[in-house]
Parts: C-alpha cells; sequence; structure tokens
C-alpha cells in the first residue's frame, strides 16, 4: 500500500518560465523537490529530524514526463507520495496537475537513505513507515532504467561550482546538474523542439570549487531527438548520466 498522498499549489512566476513564457523543466525539478520536503516536515521528518540522527535522503534517479507546459501566472497543483520504501531506497511519484485537474505531467524517483557522517547507506528505519504511512511487508519497486553512456560526443562545455548551487546538505542541488546539462543542447533543439521526458542517474556527489564537464550525443530520429549526456569531474569521474528526449513542435 502506498503512503499518505500531499498536495500543493504552485504559480508559476516570471523568473520561472523561457523565452516563451513556459514554465522551465528546472523550476518543475525544483517544486519537486520543495513538495517532497514539504510533506516530510509536516509529517515531522524533516530536515531537522533527519540531521539529529545524522541521516539524509539523497536522490538517486529521475524519470520525468512532460505533456503540456504550464504558462506564467497560471497555477498548478502537484500531488507526491511515498510509493514504498525497501533496504535503505524509498520511491516516490508525483502527479502534475493543471487548476482544473488536466494531467500536465508526472514523475517517478528513487532515493537512498544515507549516514551523513559516514556518507554510507542505511536500512530505512520502521518509524520513516509509519510516518509516510507505507505498508512496511510491500515490497513492490519503481523501476527507471539505467542509462547508456554518450559516446559520439556532439557539443560539451565546462562549469565551475558555485555558492548558489549548494543545497542544505552541502553538495550541489540535483536541479542545477539538468541546468548545466541543457546548456549543451543546441538552440536549434531549444528553439525548435519541446523536452518530454528526462532520465537522469545521479552516481557521485560534488561540491563547491570543483570544476566539471558536461559531454552530450545528439540521435536524431523522424521528428524526435534523444541526447545522451555524462557529467564528468575534472579526474573525468563520472557525477550523473541523464538521457533527454525532445518532441518536434
Amino acid at each position: 500500500m502506498s503512503g499518505f498522498i500531499y498536495e500543493k499549489e504552485y504559480e508559476i512566476h516570471y523568473y520561472e518560465v523561457d523565452y516563451k513564457r513556459k514554465v522551465l523543466i528546472t523550476s518543475i525539478v525544483d517544486f519537486l523537490g520543495d513538495i517532497a520536503t514539504k510533506q516530510s516536515e509536516e509529517l515531522g521528518v524533516g530536515i531537522d529530524f533527519l540531521k539529529e540522527r545524522k541521516l539524509s535522503w539523497v536522490l538517486y534517479k529521475w524519470n520525468i514526463d512532460m505533456y503540456k507546459y504550464p504558462s506564467y501566472g497560471e497555477k498548478i497543483i502537484i500531488k507526491t507520495y511515498a510509493y514504498s520504501m525497501r533496504k535503505f531506497y524509498a520511491y516516490r511519484k508525483y502527479e502534475i496537475l493543471s487548476s482544473d485537474g488536466e494531467i500536465l505531467g508526472g514523475a517517478d524517483s528513487i532515493w537512498f537513505l544515507i549516514n551523513t557522517e559516514r556518507r554510507r547507506p542505511v536500512r530505512v528505519t520502521e518509524d520513516l513507515f509509519r510516518f509516510y504511512g507505507v505498508d512496511i511487508n510491500d515490497e513492490s519497486i519503481l523501476e527507471i532504467e539505467d542509462l547508456e553512456r554518450c559516446k559520439n560526443i556532439t557539443s560539451e562545455k565546462i562549469f565551475n561550482v558555485r555558492y548558489s548551487d549548494i543545497d542544505t546538505n552541502r553538495h550541489v542541488n540535483n536541479a542545477k546538474y539538468i541546468a548545466w546539462m541543457l546548456e549543451t543542447v543546441p538552440l536549434d533543439i531549444v528553439l525548435n523542439y519541446t523536452l518530454k521526458n528526462i532520465k537522469v542517474t545521479y552516481e557521485k556527489e560534488t561540491t563547491y570549487g570543483e570544476t566539471i564537464k558536461v559531454l552530450t550525443e545528439l540521435i536524431n530520429e523522424d521528428y524526435k531527438v534523444t541526447c545522451l549526456h555524462k557529467i564528468i569531474d575534472k579526474e573525468d569521474k563520472e557525477l550523473t548520466l541523464l538521457k533527454t528526449v525532445w518532441e518536434k513542435n
């Protein structure tokens, strides 16, 4: 049995849209992160609860579908719930709706619980199952595909990690990796195609002051472009793998 459903309304602000006045995918990712944190806070298992126990949730994988992007000034409703928990993994689902109930998108995510001192995964405790309303005997999971690595690089860019990229765990916020990736997508794709699906696998954390490189491969198909992305550090260690699917407007 899945856990308690939580929902929150978001208004699309001017600083959250692109040149077409449509919400940015990075803004959507920020909303998804915000509502998960907000639910945890209201359930009493938020940032302070975890900090006292030297615990933290770390995002492992995203699978985000967008069917329609809301515009500047519109209000949307996002719903989320803990789908299941197993060993040190937690699976969370999201639904993105317009103010009149139209389904605009959805997302699946996989997280794991770590000990912040040892930076190692730890088993999800029984009290967390109870707080989120998840059946401790439910062993169902959300499957998100393993991503292939780009080989024929068509574009690349180098970025320095800034103060503003860092989150409460003192590591780069997960949405920043997506923002970096988007900078390597050719302008022709951005202008003439719409991002419909994004999958992300976070393999290794990075921190302030690091230099990272984003590598991208384009695979052209009829009315669709698939991009494979890889983010590496200055020692060529993989930090993040991404896959984006763009459909022609």
